[in-house]
């Protein structure tokens, strides 16, 4: 709050009122400006966060440290394997979690999580309907289990400069001079030992089935189960080797280990193949036969109370208002679900991965939003099956 905005309050009201403005018992660093005998008192918490990189970044836990006088705890996870069992084996640890939205009814069976009170969220009606009014965050009437953030697809990033000229006959032009790229890529013998794609269950087993034509491809029967194992291990065996989070994908790709790489990364990669300058070698194409869609955002555990659960309201809040949507937009790269930070994306994003800064509802390709499997479990341990059998 400014000196001078204080200055009018004491004068209206009396100036042996001391103003006490406290969020999440912290105070804020325009107060920490005013006379010692007007500063709020200072309470000050902990918020422990469990995330993919990207999402607690210093342009703005730093701040919000200082605003809130907290001190923000932060691990960082690669897949959503990873997230899951870290919270699963000590719940109490963390406050908030980044968690897509196919593993929101995982982390709500396990009894992991509790409900958010999206009331208390300033910014929540700035989320746009499309991510609000899906049902995959309602795990009991009425009450909202995540809250989004930010969406992305699965896709293809491909050394064109060394592979381009192969590509022709997977290519399909989708208007204004892009392209789309088919998973037929990833089993073709010519492109054998040249091919990766990340090592993550969830999502290879739902773009399989996808390239077997079992889609939406989260509720399999066995025969689109079997169909799933067919083409999932078909592009296994073509592979030379799994990425496993954003610095393992990059090395491979700018090692030349392998050149065409099935990328959850998508956006991130592209910057920092750019900054490295890379990016005229790479190419980023959606799959031509559709592919499924992440909506990242937070829950927050079951033990999370008093100073930390308000602080963990607020960090979401921040996380969905236009402040920190354009720091998403610019620093992730991502698609936004609150269309007032449209203006972070940077002209690097908006060229190769050209579908994040238009609307989600008018994605190119068949896109489906992620939800739990019929056995997730099960995809995780068919996965396993697959690389041991190949002796991954």
């Amino acid at each position: 709050m400014k000196r001078s905005l204080l200055l009018v309050l004491v004068l209206v009201i009396s100036i042996s009122i001391v103003l006490s403005f406290s969020l999440a018992g912290c105070k804020t660093a325009a107060v920490e400006e005013a006379p010692a005998e007007e500063v709020s008192e200072e309470v000050g918490g902990t918020l422990s966060i469990l995330c993919f990189q990207g999402y607690a970044e210093d342009d703005w836990v730093k701040p919000f440290e200082e605003k809130y006088n907290c001190k923000v705890e932060i691990t960082y996870a690669g897949t959503v394997e990873e997230h899951f069992t870290k919270t699963k084996a000590a719940p109490d640890q963390y406050n908030i979690i980044s968690n897509d939205s196919g593993r929101v009814q995982m982390y709500y069976d396990a009894g992991l999580i509790q409900a958010i009170d999206v009331s208390k969220l300033e910014n929540y009606s700035k989320v746009g309907e499309y991510f609000r009014k899906h049902p995959y965050a309602e795990m009991e009437e009425g009450k909202k289990f995540h809250v989004p953030i930010t969406w992305g697809d699965q896709d293809f990033i491909v050394n064109t400069d060394a592979v381009g000229d192969k590509l022709e006959a997977y290519l399909t032009d989708v208007g204004d001079g892009k392209q789309t790229l088919s998973y037929e890529v990833m089993k073709a013998p010519e492109f054998e030992g040249l091919v990766t794609m990340f090592d993550e269950a969830t999502n290879v087993t739902n773009m399989s089935a996808i390239s077997a034509g079992y889609t939406p491809p989260f509720t399999l029967d066995e025969d689109g189960y079997a169909a799933m194992i067919e083409e999932l291990t078909a592009w296994a065996e073509n592979c030379r080797t799994f990425t496993a989070g954003f610095d393992s994908e990059k090395s491979i790709l700018t090692g030349e280990d392998a050149y065409i790489s099935i990328t959850g990364n998508n956006a991130i990669e592209a910057m920092a193949l750019v900054e490295e300058g890379m990016g005229d070698k790479f190419t980023h194409f959606l799959p031509t036969e559709g592919t499924i869609c992440w909506i990242d955002g937070w829950v927050i555990t079951k033990p999370t109370e008093g100073a930390s659960l308000d602080l963990a309201l607020k960090y979401i809040d921040y996380m969905i208002g236009d402040e920190g949507q354009t720091k998403l937009a610019e620093l992730v790269g991502f698609g936004i679900v609150n269309a007032a930070g449209s203006g972070g994306y940077t002209d690097v994003g908006k060229e190769r991965v050209w579908w994040y800064s238009g609307s989600i509802d008018d994605f190119p390709v068949p896109l489906y939003v992620m939800v739990t499997e019929e056995d997730p479990e099960r995809r995780v341990d068919t996965w396993n099956e697959i690389k041991a059998g190949l002796g991954f």
